[in-house]
Order: structure tokens, then C-alpha cells, then sequence
């Protein structure tokens, strides 16, 4: 029954053959029978489930119609000499230690056997090159932080040069305070093929272009554009804010030269590694000149002001 196999497995249904394969690994390790003489109906057990849960054919069928269904759909029988040497071709590579069927091995060779194993799968195979994806996020996700579900479509040679396509979801937990170029690596989550090892999945985070602020570090820029007249007589003036549709009124004092900037303190980006501290926000000031001034206007302006 599917009661007594599952249990072993520590993961869901819908795992992946690469879940399958790291599940089997820890009981084989732990029921091996050169470690523990006494386990070894138990090794056998779950060395005949890994065989069914590792070749998609026969997967699907119990998945549907249960041990029966593989014997009467499959014709499943286990072969413990001639699976097992199949299995530990995948965890031991094409080591002639791993193929030993019907030969006696002294104590040494024992241990050769399952050290090699213990070394875990894929492990004399070549990894196959990661494969980067860009995540592009605006500024307020990168300030709030957020879980991005991300459905990859994967190969999976499940035997030599039979291929089927699966889908998995990969959640990312974006953290508040993420900057560009944050790395997000999924081990082993590539496509599977049988003579490499799985690539990781690599997401980096590219921050999108912002229409009003500027990002340096955990510090928002802003440009503020000043008349002539604001910027000699003061104004009051409403700037916005990453995490408030609101904005924040802000009384500017007279005389405010061009290239002058204000900090406002705690109105930046969240830190990433400090939830509790948060960057600034910067008010840099430009003063934008009248294109031309009447002879009456010129002639006022040089009354009033100072000429040093």
C-alpha cells in the first residue's frame, strides 16, 4: 500500500526527483546494510520505493492505482541485485565498486562501497552551469518587502534519452531593504539530466527605474524644483514619500540657493539586515530662472535687492 512507503519519504507527493533522491539518501545511509546489519528487509523496503518513485512510469501508476495497480499495469517486480546496482550507479557513478553483483567483497571493499555512497548523489558527475533569471521590482516592493511565486518549467531525463516536462513554483520571500543585484539561488532546481548534476536557478533582483526618487544605498534622492520667487521668499511644499500616497508637508525657509539639499531623517529605504533602521530622504533643490524679465520687472528687482 502507499501507507508503507510513504512515511521514508519526508516530502510531499509532488516532489521533485531531486527531493526523492535527497530523502532516500538520509534512510539508505541510516538502514544501509553494511552499517547496519539488522535493517536489511528495511533497506530493501525503501530501496524497492525509490525505484518506483524515481521512473516516472511507474510513479504515475501508484500514484493512481497504488502498489497493485504496478504489479498488474507495470509488472513490477523487484529485483534487489539488479535495482540496487542501477541505484548506486546514480549516487556512485559508474564505479566498478557499485556493480559487484554476485562477488564476494572483503571488508575494505564494504567500506569503499559505502563511503562512496555516503558521499551522496551526482557526486562524480559535472555540475551543469547555473541558470540566472532576473526579477525586476519597483522601489516600494523593495521597501516593503514581498513573496513572489515564480512557476518554472523544468526537463527531467528520467531514463536515457526520455525526457517528460514538469512545472514547480518557486516562492521567493523578498525582504524589505533588498538592494539590485541581490542573489536568490534554488539548488539543483535546472533541468535533470542523468550524466550531470541539476544547475542551480539564480534569481537577481533589478531594481526598476523610479519616476520621482533615486536610490543610494538605503538613502532616497529627490529633486525638487524651485521658481525664482520660492526659492528667494520660501514656500511650503508637499513631498512625497515611498510608503505613503499622502506625502509630507514640508516648510521651506527663504533664500534656498541652487544645488542646496535637506535631509529628512528616517524617510528612506528599510534596511535590510535592521528592520528598526531606515535610510534618509534627500531633497536636492534646483532654481528654475524666468526665459525673460519686462524693463519695468528688471527696474523693480534693482531696487529691492542688494547689489553684494
Amino acid at each position: 500500500t502507499q501507507s508503507q512507503w510513504i512515511p521514508w519519504q519526508s516530502c510531499p507527493y509532488s516532489a521533485s526527483l531531486s527531493e526523492i533522491r535527497k530523502a532516500y539518501h538520509r534512510k539508505a545511509l541510516r538502514h544501509h546494510p553494511d552499517k547496519n546489519t539488522s535493517d536489511h528487509s528495511y533497506f530493501c523496503l525503501i530501496t524497492e520505493a525509490y525505484a518506483v518513485l524515481s521512473s516516472v512510469k511507474k510513479r504515475n501508476v501508484f500514484d493512481t492505482h497504488g502498489e497493485d495497480g504496478l504489479k498488474e499495469k507495470c509488472n513490477h517486480r523487484f529485483r534487489m541485485d539488479q535495482d540496487i546496482a542501477r541505484i548506486f550507479r546514480e549516487f556512485c557513478g559508474d564505479s566498478d565498486m557499485c556493480t559487484m553483483r554476485g562477488k564476494k567483497r572483503s571488508s575494505s571493499q564494504k567500506h569503499t562501497v559505502f563511503e562512496t555512497f555516503c558521499r551522496g548523489p551526482f557526486e562524480n558527475r559535472p555540475k551543469d552551469k547555473e541558470v540566472i533569471k532576473e526579477l525586476a521590482l519597483t522601489l516600494e516592493e523593495l521597501h516593503a518587502g514581498l513573496t513572489k511565486r515564480i512557476k518554472i518549467t523544468k526537463k527531467v531525463e528520467c531514463e536515457r534519452n526520455k525526457f517528460r516536462f514538469i512545472e514547480r513554483i518557486l516562492e521567493i520571500k523578498v525582504r524589505p531593504g533588498w538592494k539590485d543585484g541581490t542573489r536568490i539561488t534554488f539548488e539543483r532546481e535546472g533541468n535533470v539530466n542523468i550524466d550531470s548534476i541539476p544547475a542551480d536557478i539564480v534569481f537577481t533582483i533589478k531594481e526598476k527605474p523610479h519616476p520621482i526618487f533615486e536610490r543610494v544605498g538605503d538613502d532616497l534622492m529627490y529633486n525638487v524644483s524651485l521658481s525664482l520667487k520660492n526659492s528667494l521668499v520660501g514656500s511650503d511644499i508637499i513631498v512625497p514619500l515611498i510608503d505613503s500616497p499622502r506625502g509630507l508637508d514640508v516648510r521651506l525657509p527663504p533664500l534656498i540657493p541652487p544645488g542646496f539639499s535637506r535631509v529628512i531623517p528616517f524617510h528612506g529605504m528599510q534596511n535590510q539586515k535592521d528592520g528598526a533602521k531606515r535610510g534618509d530622504l534627500i531633497l536636492k533643490f534646483s532654481v528654475c530662472y524666468p526665459e525673460s524679465l519686462t524693463p519695468q520687472q528688471i527696474e523693480s528687482l534693482r531696487k529691492i535687492l542688494p547689489d553684494h
